[in-house]
């Protein structure tokens, strides 16, 4: 069969599999009717741990925070921790293929290196070039997503545009034994798969998954084929707190678009590996230790190519860039809780070790580096009735790049029983490069307003202002001045509205445009869900402001459809039919054109629970 065939004949079964999510018969339901008389939707009713380092309401969060939830992940029929990433106000994700492959996250136009990313409070962004692997957590293992835009220093130490907290499932209460099996398949032979087996017996209980992950390139010359691995144990003390250990494995195999005007492509081989051992005791009726013991593990390679004929490039000096990263580590935490206060005392250390045989352009490799980090921080929040305070710092030790402190003072007003105020004003640091390269880091001052709000009928809606100052020896000082809106409609007929839109102007101090630093991002989603059908249609626009020569391009919005349907649905168990439409209408939006967004493509799967 021709490959136009191929493709002609999968677009015309998952235009089937469309259709079937359309027609399948109303009495199929097996789900109670959503409640369109629902009252607005008030995020400050619920709570984030990422500000603080532990759970509190976010109408006590000064932070601008933005939080996604496993059911809204589940509606993105989502592959990866960056799928989810796309669709969050104030994001932007360079891709540099498919889902699995390389993608770089800026939040507010900060540069993806000072973005530091964490899954279970263990650190994912690599010790040679801050880069962290949105693209290999797999979306399934997921509980929610806790994104701080802004400095979050005063609680993570080198965290200068912002932090995203990934928490995982916790084991399933109350049942032995359940689990979920999924299994898609798409253009360019692009599949994924996954199995969860979770459960609870007396004080055990346990989480697992794993699944394959894999395209011949949504893209052309960015294959990938990438296996993960995530386990958690959790165990009831007797008398109270509990013990939780997680283990995660992720490996693999990518040919990335390196650089076509040169002939150039590159493959590489990467394996992450991190747990964690999680002990948490109740000391009192109001005094919580946690205390936390980690490691993590990256290795690698990298290959460079030539496209046309598929030989070694000629001027890579070896034939093969190997390196090793590897963190040992633990936190020590006292959380002192009552009705009107929660003061969290906490401090961590770190073993950093990075080594390298490659020989770049820079002549700093190869290497062989080790650092010993440590940190102390003290927050504290204060409840006054409507209003709430939240001061706080930490001093970071880090060894090679001298001593840091940073602080941070925000607070809250509830003004009225539907509108909540905001404002926050923090000194922070991010060290850009950690330990292959002795590049200074950079201090930032972030200041931000903000209000949120269900007075207008039908609508929620978020609007923060922001000034982001940064500079260092020998960087040039930058101002970024932005402001961010979040609105989101009540349901109606199962229906609901979303968007964000964020403007952000990046200047030097002689008024000049800072280039790769986006000026505008807008977010845009249609929303149906009756429990037994759902569909999202969601959009995105970013203006990335390259430099000219780069022949950038921004092709309106990238659409995506999203669309599912129960076959069957019970207590326990479910058979479930989805369907995905990426770029619909095939725009091109990408900041150079040596790295092009992928085109449309389709894809479609089953997913059982049971």
């Amino acid at each position: 069969m021709s490959k136009f065939t191929f493709q002609h004949s999968l677009r015309a079964l998952l235009t089937a599999i469309c259709l079937i999510c359309c027609l399948l018969p109303a009495q199929l339901r097996a789900a109670e009717p959503q409640d369109d008389t629902l009252g607005l939707f008030s995020a400050w009713q619920e709570s984030a741990s990422s500000a603080t380092r532990s759970p509190k309401p976010l109408s006590q969060t000064a932070e601008n925070i933005t939080v996604v939830t496993a059911d809204e992940i589940r509606g993105m029929n989502a592959h990866t921790l960056a799928d989810v990433l796309d669709t969050i106000p104030g994001i932007q994700l360079q891709h540099n293929g498919g889902p699995g492959i390389v993608a770089y996250t800026q939040i507010q136009s900060a540069s993806f290196n000072h973005t530091k990313v964490f899954v279970d409070g263990v650190s994912i962004t690599d010790l040679g070039s801050n880069f962290s692997y949105v693209s290999l957590i797999p979306a399934g293992i997921i509980e929610r997503v806790e994104v701080v835009k802004g400095s979050a220093s005063a609680a993570w130490g080198s965290a200068l545009a912002g932090v995203i907290n990934v928490i995982t499932k916790a084991p399933e209460a109350g049942r032995p034994f359940s689990g979920a099996v999924s299994a898609a398949i798409g253009e360019r032979t692009s599949y994924d798969s996954n199995l969860e087996l979770s459960g609870s017996n007396g004080r055990l209980g346990y989480y697992l998954a794993g699944g394959f992950l894999g395209s011949n390139g949504v893209m052309p010359n960015t294959q990938d084929a990438t296996k993960d691995g995530h386990a958690r144990l959790t165990w009831a003390l007797p008398d109270g707190g509990n013990l939780s250990a997680t283990f995660n494995r992720f490996a693999t195999h990518q040919g990335t678009l390196f650089a076509p005007a040169y002939d150039l492509k590159q493959n590489n081989e990467t394996e992450l590996l991190f747990s964690s051992l999680v002990l948490t005791k109740p000391l009192s009726e109001r005094l919580t230790l946690e205390a936390v013991a980690r490691h993590s593990l990256l290795t690698g390679s990298a290959s460079w190519f030539n496209i046309s004929d598929g030989l070694p490039w000629s001027q890579q000096p070896l034939p093969t860039g190997t390196y090793r990263e590897q963190t040992s580590g633990a936190d020590l935490r006292l959380i002192w809780r009552n009705a009107t206060q929660l003061l969290v005392l906490g401090g961590e250390y770190n073993h950093l070790q990075n080594a390298s045989n490659s020989a770049d352009a820079t002549n700093y490799s190869p290497y062989n580096r080790t650092a010993d980090r440590w940190g102390a921080y003290l927050n504290d929040t204060i409840s006054l009735g409507a209003f709430s305070f939240t001061p706080g710092g930490r001093f970071d030790h880090t060894q090679n790049d001298g001593d840091h402190c940073s602080y941070s003072l925000g607070g809250t007003w509830q003004a009225t029983d539907t509108t909540l105020l905001r404002a926050y004003a923090a000194r922070g640091f991010g060290i850009p490069f950690m330990l292959n390269v002795d590049y200074p880091s950079e201090k930032i001052w972030t200041t931000q307003v903000g209000v949120e709000s269900t007075a207008l009928p039908y609508l929620w809606l978020k609007q923060t202002f922001f000034r982001n100052e940064t500079w260092g020896p020998n960087i040039e000082r930058n101002e970024a001045l932005g402001a961010e809106t979040e609105l989101r409609s009540t349901p109606l007929w199962h229906t609901s509205l979303g968007g964000g839109y964020t403007f952000t102007d990046t200047t030097r101090d002689d008024g000049t445009q800072v280039n790769y630093a986006p000026r505008h991002t807008l977010k845009l989603s249609l929303r149906y869900d009756d429990q037994t059908y759902r569909a999202l249609l969601t959009g995105s626009h970013i203006y990335w402001n390259a430099m000219p020569g780069d022949s950038a391009r921004y092709g309106g919005l990238l659409w995506d459809l999203h669309l599912g349907a129960y076959l069957f649905k019970r207590q326990h168990s479910s058979l479930e039919i989805f369907f995905s439409g990426h770029n619909l209408f095939n725009n091109g939006q990408y900041y150079t054109d040596q790295i092009q967004n992928p085109r449309r493509w389709f894809e479609g799967g089953l997913r059982m629970s049971f």
